[in-house]
C-alpha cells in the first residue's frame, strides 16, 4: 500500500507514545490494536441492533392475521383496498 498516516496534533502524539510505551509496543502496534478493537465493538453493536430489530419483527408477526402468512404487502393491500379505497 505504501500509505502513510501523519498525525500533527502534539497531544495525540504524546498520548499515543505514552500508551505505547506503557504496553511495550510500537505506536503502529498500538494503533492497530485499538482500531481492531474499535472495529470489533462497532460490528458487535451493529449485530446487537440487528438482533433487536429481528426480535421486534418476530413480535409484530405474532399479531398478524394467519391469512396473511406468506403474502406480500402488495397482496395484502390488494385484498384490503380497491382503487385506493377500502373495500
Amino acid at each position: 500500500m505504501g500509505e502513510q498516516l501523519k498525525i500533527d496534533d502534539p497531544e495525540t502524539i504524546r498520548l499515543a507514545t505514552k500508551l505505547a510505551e506503557s504496553r511495550s509496543v510500537s505506536i503502529t502496534e498500538l494503533l492497530r490494536e485499538i482500531l481492531e478493537r474499535e472495529d470489533r465493538e462497532r460490528e458487535a453493536a451493529v449485530q446487537e441492533k440487528i438482533r433487536h430489530i429481528n426480535a421486534a419483527v418476530d413480535e409484530f408477526r405474532k399479531h398478524l392475521p394467519p391469512e396473511w402468512e406468506g403474502k406480500t404487502s402488495k397482496e395484502i393491500m390488494d385484498e384490503l383496498y380497491e382503487d385506493g379505497l377500502p373495500k
